[in-house]
C-alpha cells in the first residue's frame, strides 16, 4: 500500500479508489490517508463512495480496523453523510475509537 501511494502521488486526475479489504496493514492504510489528506482538492474517496453521497453502507464488508482508517478519512472528507452502516464487521475497539474521533471533526 505504501508504494500504491507513491506511485498514486503523481496522479492528478484520481478522485476516487475503493481499498478497503485490502490486508494493506495499518503502515499502508496511514499512507493512503496521508495521500488523500494532500491532495484535499483531488482525492475524495478511499472507499469508493460518491463525493455527495448520503449513505455509507459498509456493513457485512468484514472490515478491520486498518480498514476503518480509510472510512474515518471518508467521514472526515465527505460532510454530506447523514447515515452510516458498520454492522457485522471486526472493527475491534481501536476502529472504533478512529470513528468516534473522525465523527468529532
Amino acid at each position: 500500500a505504501t508504494q500504491l501511494a507513491s506511485a498514486l502521488a503523481a496522479n492528478t486526475k484520481l478522485t476516487s479508489l475503493n481499498v478497503l479489504n485490502n490486508a494493506l496493514a495499518e503502515a499502508g492504510a496511514h499512507a493512503l490517508v496521508a495521500l488523500a489528506e494532500s491532495k484535499p482538492n483531488q482525492i475524495k474517496s478511499l472507499c469508493g463512495l460518491a463525493a455527495d453521497a448520503t449513505v455509507a453502507d459498509f456493513s457485512e464488508r468484514y472490515l478491520d480496523a486498518d480498514d476503518v482508517l480509510l472510512v474515518a478519512f471518508e467521514l472526515r472528507a465527505n460532510t454530506t453523510f447523514t447515515k452510516m452502516e458498520l454492522t457485522n464487521n471486526q472493527i475491534g475497539a481501536v476502529g472504533a475509537q478512529n470513528i468516534a474521533e473522525a465523527l468529532k471533526v
